[in-house]
């Protein structure tokens, strides 16, 4: 598959997503519903999964992102690293501007299993691992292994945050989708290598 057609691709499933995430949040009972199917209850299994979620959050993909970034550079390819950069920092800034515009509050404090203060949607854990993944992914030239890891570890850290109860459904699946789309638009627009 070409670049052009892998990024159309990344940014439909990536809008798809999103959209479901609206469409969960306007539904807001069935929204609810999963909310409490999702979301553990207090016991032993709640710290390893408050330390696999926190692998999520920028203090460990920002690093990971710069490492690769760096990487890059000695390597000689500084389009890439330009471009891993730029799309990952813009993408998070978006992310973080969204949450303070929407002000989506969270799920009820008592059914947080961490103690998390600032708005819910979209799902900020969510949308960065997906867009480092995915990103880390492209430049590497991963292929189809590459971002199927990728989109195991953006799934499983957006149901760490669903499973803790500091995210609504409808708040992952639209950092899952923004992530992915964004990604997908600025490998369509702005990839180093792009063909076809």
């Amino acid at each position: 598959m070409t670049d052009r057609r892998l990024s159309l691709v990344l940014a439909l499933l990536g809008i798809l997503l999103f959209v479901a995430g609206l469409l969960l949040w306007w539904q807001a009972p069935l929204d609810l519903v999963l909310h409490h199917a999702l979301r553990l209850d207090h016991g032993p299994a709640v710290k390893p999964i408050v330390r696999l979620s926190s692998l999520g959050g920028l203090l460990v993909m920002g690093p990971i992102a710069l490492a690769v970034a760096l990487l890059l550079l000695v390597r000689g390819e500084r389009r890439e690293a330009l471009w891993l950069f730029v799309t990952i920092a813009v993408g998070r800034l978006i992310v973080e501007g969204g949450k303070d515009l929407i002000h989506r509050a969270r799920p009820p404090v008592m059914d947080r299993l961490e103690h998390v203060t600032s708005w819910s949607f979209p799902s900020s854990h969510s949308a960065g691992t997906m867009m480092t993944g995915v990103a880390i992914a492209l430049v590497a030239r991963g292929g189809w292994a590459g971002l199927s890891v990728a989109l195991l570890i953006a799934a499983t850290i957006g149901w760490t945050r669903a499973a803790l109860g500091v995210h609504w459904p409808s708040d992952v699946l639209a950092g899952w989708g923004f992530g992915l789309a964004w990604v997908g638009v600025a490998w369509r627009y702005g990839g180093p290598t792009r063909s076809g």
